[in-house]
């Protein structure tokens, strides 16, 4: 690089002006500055920027590059103050009195040495040659449109102060060499030299009839669709994610196959132990068959018969039920019948406790006693199970139990009677 030296890059967007750039700054050891538009970037925000690079260049005497680019023209008087560091180093006003006095000091060594006067006037001539000197302003710009050829006649240090360098299409030679290294580096690319060699033409071919239909899409349409190395390398971009995205779905294909194939081998496998389980597990099927057929004979014998037995049951139950109901109705009946004996019971053991001696020995002198008398002497008889005497009844032939005699015969001692 020679010192003063300033590029007007020329070429649609996408052509590597500023790629370029940098990567000749860093070959040349210079450091690369650009501004960074932002929404509130404005000419204050610009002015300081400037300020920051010229002092650098100038106070610490540091070789830089200004990348400017046309796409960063927010005011045209960006483009005014880029011709006046292009023309004579300095931007009218951009210093404050500190600032100045800073370049004072700094430069007071320089133009002593040089042989000429301590003077500020001569402090600010060196210190602006010093920045014309370091800073190299490399300005890109496309050449379409009517606002190019106005700015260049506003700015002519634009042209009279840069050198200009056209960026045109890139050749097929170009373009091949790219692809290849491009494909080169790609390790999923795991090709003979033949496959990439077909694909770095079909590549080229691509960009190349692009070109070809944007000519014709100018010619009859008037309208223009510009093809740049940009596009290029994005189009060998978008051939490496799809490549790498294809591998992987082939991949995983691949994968998923092999997964299903391995089992639907495993499942043969236990198909075919199943089958032989079953095979030697036939006979024994057979058996419990066999087994379980004369059970289910078995099991409906059994129903028959516990239907039988169940029918049988309700039988008897209903039976049982029906014995139970007269069983109740006869302890109800006797119940009553004790419920209206018990009175003549206790009278009757109260009437036994007053009999004594003498009312024993009356009865037994009875000849012929009375009904009533007769009743209780047979009772008393059938209680100490004495057996009656048969005597003649009214009819002919007739015999009938007569417990007066055999009654006389055991109250015949009334003590003992009574005990």
């Amino acid at each position: 690089p020679q010192p003063m030296g300033n590029a007007l890059l020329l070429g649609v967007g996408g052509s590597g002006r500023q790629s370029l750039t940098r990567l000749a700054s860093h070959m040349a050891d210079f450091e690369c500055f650009q501004i960074e538009l932002a929404k509130n970037y404005g000419i204050p925000e610009w002015k300081e920027d400037l300020k920051n690079i010229m002092l650098k260049a100038g106070l610490e005497d540091t070789s830089m590059v200004f990348l400017f680019s046309d796409t960063q023209i927010k005011e045209e008087s960006f483009l005014e103050d880029i011709n006046n560091i292009l023309n004579s180093g300095d931007v009218p006003n951009i210093y404050q009195q500190e600032e100045l006095d800073k370049i004072y000091t700094a430069m007071k060594g320089v133009v002593q040495d040089s042989g000429l006067a301590a003077t500020k006037a001569n402090f600010l001539s060196a210190y602006k040659k010093r920045v014309k000197s370091n800073i190299h302003t490399v300005i890109t710009m496309s050449p379409i449109g009517e606002t190019f050829r106005e700015r260049l006649r506003m700015f002519p240090s634009l042209v009279n102060c840069c050198t200009i360098d056209w960026f045109s299409a890139w050749p097929d030679e170009a373009l091949q060499s790219v692809a290849r290294s491009f494909m080169g580096e790609m390790t999923e690319l795991d090709v003979d030299a033949d496959v990439i060699t077909g694909l770095v033409n079909v590549c080229v071919a691509i960009h190349m009839s692009v070109a070809e239909m944007s000519k014709q899409f100018l010619s009859e349409l008037s309208r223009h669709n510009y093809v740049t190395p940009t596009s290029y390398l994005e189009l060998l971009s978008i051939f490496s994610k799809l490549l790498k995205v294809k591998k992987t779905e082939v991949f995983d294909q691949r994968n998923r196959t092999k997964i299903g194939l391995d089992k639907l081998l495993a499942t043969a496998g236990e198909v075919g132990k199943l089958q032989e389980d079953l095979e030697k597990m036939q006979p024994m099927l057979k058996k419990a068959q066999i087994e379980t057929e004369e059970t289910i004979v078995q099991i409906e014998r059994d129903s028959k018969i516990a239907s039988e037995t169940r029918s049988r049951v309700k039988t008897e139950e209903a039976q049982a039920l029906q014995k139970a109901m007269e069983t109740e109705a006869i302890k109800n009946s006797a119940q009553k019948d004790l419920d209206e004996a018990l009175p003549a019971l206790d009278a009757a053991l109260a009437s036994l406790k007053l009999l004594n001696k003498g009312h024993v020995t009356e009865v037994r002198s009875l000849t012929r006693p009375p009904q009533g008398v007769r009743m209780v002497i047979e009772a008393c008889c059938i209680m100490k199970e004495i057996k009656p005497k048969k005597v003649a009844g009214e009819k002919p032939g007739q015999k009938i139990d007569d417990y007066w005699d055999v009654g006389k015969a055991m109250i015949q001692d009334p003590p003992k009677f009574l005990e």
